[in-house]
């Protein structure tokens, strides 16, 4: 049984009420870290940062709109680090679909001992509208304030996302805008965010505290959870719509759609890697042999690791964000997981589906 409340926003200052409702988190959980998204001090960007003291607290922003990296590497290695057992991580959707392929990776281990305990960080997760990309982010920023962005976009999720916002190509498409099997959601699509976040906790600690929180909570009616469960859904069905019309045209136009087309994409590609280093499922899968210290695998072997890999596609488009040769990368990447995962009856980031290739 899931526990939620309605954490009241003061003057419309969504940001201020999360970052009272965290510093009184901190106080009663008393964490030894939290991984989470901060502005930084020029109030121009967003950066990752590993939060150690509470006084940063008051930069947190999940918020705004912009993804510079997908950071469900660092969280899934923050939580292996030795004594790090009260660590916890702010997640947006595509970032925990990631963490939760990793974290099933971890335990299909060959090495692993059966009977290893499993020290699992607390995970916030985040309703996402979608992000802009770092350059159009840029170009907003010299008419609007970050703070100004960040109320336009939360005033968007609560109109249910039906202003078009210029978001990049892998939030038009995104799976499911709602952080599926986070341990605390801090949800604001289809809510009254000038008004209230909705917070939900799963997991024990997290109901203890949010119950016990001192930041001006009530709990939340059954009608303002359903209506924000019908509002995620409508986005979803909406970006399934945008997804299935990308992929048409684009092989109508760009022809695609086969293998040879498909391939002949990659034909400018430099071989840098820096699609690879941004994607957090990425194991070196395809590293060559002397570089990742494997043993060479020939062609099939490596269509396999392939079809893996592209299965634990989580859609957050950093591939393509950070491609030097602008190889679609979101819809070709997409179109390829999409199909494996029909083939397979697979959901990715699903918490408690086992990987295709798991067995029984």
């Amino acid at each position: 049984m899931q526990v939620s409340q309605l954490i009241e926003v003061q003057n419309g200052d969504e940001l201020q009420a999360l970052r009272s409702f965290l510093a009184d988190w901190w106080e009663q959980y008393r964490p030894e870290a939290l991984l989470a998204p901060v502005e930084d001090a020029g109030g121009t960007t967003i950066v990752s940062q590993l939060i150690e003291d509470p006084a940063d607290l008051k930069r947190v922003n999940p918020f705004a709109p912009l993804m510079t990296s997908n950071v469900a590497g660092a969280a899934y290695h923050l939580q292996r680090q030795n004594g790090r057992t009260r660590a916890a991580a702010i997640l947006r959707p595509c970032e925990l679909r990631s963490y939760a392929e990793l974290c099933k990776r971890e335990r299909l281990q060959p090495e692993r001992p059966e009977d290893a305990r499993e020290e699992r960080m607390l995970i916030f997760g985040v309703d996402c509208m979608g992000t802009y990309s770092h350059n159009f982010f840029d170009k907003k920023l010299k008419d609007q304030s970050l703070p100004e962005l960040t109320k336009a976009t939360l005033k968007n999720a609560s109109a249910g996302g039906f202003r078009q916002q210029n978001m990049r190509q892998a939030c038009q498409m995104c799976d499911w805008p709602a952080p599926w099997g986070a341990d605390v959601v801090i949800g604001t699509v289809g809510v009254e965010t000038d008004r209230h976040l909705l917070v939900t906790a799963r997991r024990e600690a997290g109901k203890r505290w949010l119950s016990a929180s001192r930041q001006g909570t009530s709990p939340a009616a059954i009608s303002q959870l359903s209506h924000r469960e019908t509002i995620v859904g409508a986005v979803a069905d909406a970006r399934a719509g945008v997804r299935k019309g990308l992929l048409a045209s684009s092989a109508h136009h760009n022809r695609f759609d086969d293998v040879g087309s498909i391939l002949g994409w990659f034909a400018t590609c430099l071989l840098c890697g820096e699609c690879l280093d941004a994607c957090p499922t990425y194991f070196g899968e395809f590293d060559p042999p002397a570089a990742s210290g494997r043993q060479p695998v020939g062609p099939l072997a490596n269509m396999v690791l392939l079809s893996r890999w592209l299965a634990s596609c989580s859609g957050c488009g950093m591939c393509e964000e950070v491609c030097q040769r602008s190889v679609p990368l979101t819809l070709l990447v997409s179109a390829l997981s999409h199909r494996i995962r029909e083939e397979t009856d697979y959901i990715t980031g699903s918490p408690d589906q086992p990987p295709p290739w798991a067995g029984d």
